[in-house]
Order: C-alpha cells, then sequence, then structure tokens
C-alpha cells in the first residue's frame, strides 16, 4: 500500500490521496526535477500482474493523450517502474460539477453545458467516446465570475470503430453510472458518441431541474433509462425556455440515431443563449483568439515565398523560433495563424522567441531546449508511445503527431505560450 512520502518511478513524490475507484487511486504528487505538481493515478497493487488491468491502463492514457482541447485535462507522463504503474495528469483545482450545482444559474449552467458539448464533439472527431460522463467527472474553476469547466477520467473511453484501442468491456457488460447511462449502454450493447450525447443531456436535465430524470434503485433506473420516457422539464421546474427543453429532450431520446450530435448540441446552446460561446471561448480557448488574429492569408504569401525562413505573419503575432527543417507552405500556414516563425540558428538565436517547434527533436535536444525557459513543441509518429512518454519526460509542452498541419501546429503553439506564461506571471 502507498503512502505519503513514497517514490514513484524514482521522480513523482506522493503528498496527498485525492480520491480512488475500482481500478486505480489518484494522489497529489510533485514530479521532482521540475517541482510540478500532478494527480498521479496509480493501478491498485493486485491487478499490476493482471495483463487485462495493465492494458486498460495503458490505453487510458493513449486514449486520454490523443484528445487535445482545453476543456480536456492534459496528460504528463505515463509508465510501469516494475511495482507500480502510473500515469501522471495535470492536476485540476476547482470543485466537481457535482459541488457546483446548486450555486449555477441557468446562464452559468448553459455555459458549462457548451464547454462539454464542445470537448466531446472534438472528442467524437478523433472519435473517441468517454462513456462515463457525470458531473462528478467534471471539475469546474472560477475565473472572475466565469465556470470554466475540466473533463476528467477518461479511463473508460475508448477509440470508436478501432478494433486496435480494445474494449475491455464485453457486449452484455453494463459499465457507468446508471443515473447518465444511455439506453444501449444500459443494455450491455456496443455504445458510440450518441451515448455521450445522453449523458450530457441528463447532466443539462440536473443543471436545470436539480434532480436527474430517472432516479430509484439502479436496477430501476437502468429499467427507465432503456423504455421510460423522461419527465419533460417544464413539469419539473418552470420557466424553461422552449428552445432548451426542446433540445434536451432530443439528447434523451431512446434511439441513438435520432439524437443531435456533441456538435448540434453545442451550436444550440450558442443559439438559445447568443453570449454563451463568446464567454466559454477566452483565452484559454486557443481557437477563439486564433480566430481573431488570423490575417488574410494573399496578404502572407508573397513575401513567405521571398523569404520562407521568415514567413510574415499579424501584427500581434507570436514569435516562434524553429528548429529543424519545416516545409516553407508549413511557415505560411503558421504565418496566417497568428505565429510569427523564423528559422533559428547562429545569426538567428531562439532567446528572442516566445517558443520553439522542434520537429523530430529527440528527449535530449527537448531538454536543451527547455532550459532556455522557453516552451518546446515537437512532434512524434502515431501510435509510438515511448517517444510520446520521453518526449513529455523531458520536459515538451506538446506533442504532435506527424504530419502536423499549420494551423493545428498553430493552436498548440499559441496554446504552450498561454499556458507558460500564465505560470511564470505567478
Amino acid at each position: 500500500m502507498s503512502e505519503p512520502g513514497d517514490l514513484v518511478a524514482g521522480r513523482y513524490r506522493l503528498e496527498e490521496r485525492l480520491g480512488e475507484g475500482a481500478t486505480g487511486v489518484v494522489w497529489r504528487a510533485v514530479q521532482l526535477g521540475l517541482d510540478r505538481t500532478v494527480a498521479l493515478k496509480l493501478l491498485r497493487p493486485h491487478l499490476v500482474a493482471d495483463d487485462r488491468a495493465r492494458g486498460r491502463f495503458e490505453r487510458e492514457a493513449r486514449v486520454a493523450s490523443r484528445l487535445d482541447h482545453p476543456t480536456a485535462v492534459r496528460i504528463h507522463d505515463f509508465g510501469d517502474d516494475g511495482a507500480q504503474v502510473f500515469l501522471a495528469m495535470e492536476l485540476v483545482d476547482g470543485r466537481t460539477l457535482r459541488a457546483e450545482l446548486a450555486s449555477l444559474d441557468r446562464s452559468a449552467s448553459l455555459e458549462v453545458a457548451w464547454q462539454i458539448a464542445d470537448v466531446l464533439a472534438a472528442a467524437h472527431r478523433v472519435p473517441l467516446v468517454h462513456r462515463d460522463l457525470k458531473p462528478d467527472n467534471v471539475f469546474v474553476q472560477r475565473a472572475g465570475n466565469r465556470a470554466v469547466a475540466r473533463v476528467v477520467d477518461f479511463g473508460l473511453a475508448f477509440v470508436a470503430g478501432d478494433a486496435s484501442a480494445g474494449r475491455l468491456t464485453v457486449e452484455g457488460v453494463v459499465t457507468g453510472t446508471p443515473a447518465y447511462l444511455s439506453p444501449e449502454q444500459a443494455r450491455g450493447e456496443p455504445v458510440g458518441p450518441p451515448t455521450d450525447v445522453y449523458a450530457l443531456g441528463c447532466v443539462l436535465y440536473e443543471m436545470i431541474a436539480g434532480e436527474v430524470p430517472f432516479r430509484g434503485a439502479d436496477a430501476d433506473v437502468l429499467a427507465r433509462q432503456m423504455y421510460a420516457p423522461p419527465p419533460p422539464l417544464r413539469t419539473v421546474t418552470d420557466a424553461v425556455p422552449t428552445a432548451l427543453a426542446e433540445l434536451v429532450m432530443r439528447t434523451l431520446r431512446k434511439r441513438p440515431e435520432e439524437r443531435p450530435t456533441a456538435e448540434e448540441v453545442r451550436d444550440a446552446l450558442a443559439a438559445i443563449d447568443g453570449a454563451v460561446r463568446e464567454r466559454a471561448r477566452d483565452e484559454g480557448h486557443a481557437t477563439g483568439r486564433l480566430a481573431r488574429m488570423v490575417p488574410k492569408p494573399a496578404e502572407a504569401a508573397p513575401e513567405a515565398a521571398a523569404d520562407p525562413a521568415r514567413a510574415p505573419a499579424a501584427a500581434d503575432a507570436v514569435e516562434v523560433a524553429i528548429v529543424g527543417a519545416v516545409p516553407a507552405d508549413l511557415m505560411v500556414g503558421l504565418a496566417v495563424n497568428g505565429v510569427a516563425p523564423f528559422a533559428a540558428g547562429d545569426e538567428q538565436p531562439i532567446d528572442g522567441a516566445r517558443a520553439v517547434y522542434a520537429p523530430g527533436a529527440t528527449p535530449g535536444e527537448v531538454t536543451v531546449l527547455v532550459a532556455h525557459g522557453l516552451p518546446v513543441v515537437t512532434d512524434a509518429r502515431p501510435g509510438d508511445v515511448a517517444r510520446l512518454a520521453a518526449l513529455v519526460r523531458a520536459g515538451a509542452a506538446e506533442v504532435l503527431p506527424r504530419p502536423a498541419t499549420a494551423s493545428e501546429l498553430a493552436r498548440r503553439l499559441l496554446r504552450a505560450v498561454r499556458r507558460h506564461e500564465r505560470r511564470t506571471a505567478r
């Protein structure tokens, strides 16, 4: 049994037990050397020798690391030191949505629901399915008078349609929390993105009405999830906008194909409250800021063609040092997405930059670049888990799958800069 003060993999010192589940225990831990506080999830000792459980735990790390979204919790590291199998994650401050439910007004509830729908839309494009969305797996952070959602625990997630991801449950076995299970999940059938939409509908119903659609003993709740229509919101609570009540009922339809997509839910919530999208897309959501920074491609291309080593960008663009060879069209693409890239070298040192992009860098090279005090972004071949883990341990702020597109690379670079500058400003 682990105790406070124990070391995991020689670099994580356990400080405080934060929670536990059937397969793992989550600790607050300090990553030595970087002096970074993380949430460290440890596989339970009796499962370390269980190949199936270890496989699931490793898959959790792979699945979660594939999702790049500001509302999703970031994976820092994962591995095995022989005695322990561990997963190091970003430690999220704040309280669970469960604890915040009573204090959220209608506007804040819609904002939180919009953010959850947004991260689900991103996950479903990968395509990942969470399978256990509920208020306990959403943390709410306060930014002034705003509520910022963070979705955690993709431990039950799987890659939809990807046999190599491995489903570690079988048909006929129910996993998840009964009050938020879709009908197909309650029956132990294969699930997909509509399953998460149904769970989001249950969460949104609870945020509005103060209770989930179905309550009671687990067996009774499962039966009602499968066969009973949910009580209309207008009979449970007063003054619910018609469009909102209809949206929630659509998410709770029994047939998966009749539910809206997460993206449709997100857009519908924005239409119900036009201010929701603008409030939610603050500086923590890269794409919102990115859209405001993009100059016209036609303005950037001629200059870039003349000097591809230093592509022009918007006046408020972020200076990024490129260490390594990148195609000229990628430089141009960065320039039209809010980044001012320049090829670093003897005549152009990286010290004037706010971030570094080093494609193909080794972990040792990343360590050297990180020592300059700048966030370092690099890349890895999809599925190369060993390289990904080594780069994260070396201090890489972001690791993209190859080949990197200009828009995705720009988004990762801008996010890395924001995170770095927020940390250094504290």
